[in-house]
């Protein structure tokens, strides 16, 4: 059985993702049945069975693909040099990506951030050491390059890489617009750019 790890390799798999997430977004996850996830993926009921074993195993793969993606994304843009408020809106940016609007978007978005918590909370404790451990090694070595300084936030890189992840998810609260989220994102970003530039 496919649990919390998905293999995106796999074009069943992603079908399943892709249609659990669509479900999800149009029906809450309490509303969704793996019926409809079977019929968003082209397949049979009998033929989802053999991947995941019920649509909470699917929410937790689907919370583990976006982590996945979260963290590559973040990685790739954070490799490049320059302003630091600019790298960090783009790292931003990237990190969050579509399935952020499309989520802001949905009318179940509250309740998905509740199930994420209930349902994948290990998977998403796991994906936000993930992205904190990218933000960490960047900070890292734009301190050691000479272009910011952590000495305004104690010194510590993992410590300020938490508190910026913290911030970024903070801003979810009370299910915002996704304009008025982007917005808040950016200001983050210019905030904490400015806060570590030398």
């Amino acid at each position: 059985m496919q649990s919390q790890t998905p293999n995106l390799d796999d074009p069943k798999v992603t079908a399943i993702i892709y249609a659990a997430f669509d479900a999800f977004r149009m029906y809450g996850f309490r509303r969704t049945s793996m019926e409809d996830i079977a019929r968003g993926a082209g397949m049979s009921r009998a033929a989802l069975y053999l991947h995941f074993k019920n649509k909470e195993d699917i929410f937790r793969s689907m919370v583990a693909a976006y982590y996945a993606q979260a963290v590559q994304s973040a990685a790739k843009a954070l490799e490049a040099t320059g302003n630091p408020a600019e790298v960090l809106q783009v790292a931003f940016e990237a990190q969050t990506g579509d399935g952020y609007r499309q989520m802001l978007e949905s009318p179940h978005g509250e309740e998905l951030m509740d199930t994420k918590n209930a349902t994948a909370g290990g998977v998403a404790s796991e994906g936000e050491v993930a992205l904190a451990a990218i933000y960490a090694d960047w900070l890292t070595r734009e301190e050691a390059a000479g272009r910011i300084t952590l000495e305004p936030f104690g010194g510590d890189a993992s410590e300020t890489a938490r508190t910026m992840l913290a911030a970024i998810y903070g801003l979810k609260s009370g299910n915002p617009r996704y304009e008025d989220y982007c917005r808040g994102r950016d200001r983050l970003a210019i905030m904490f750019g400015r806060g570590l530039a030398k």
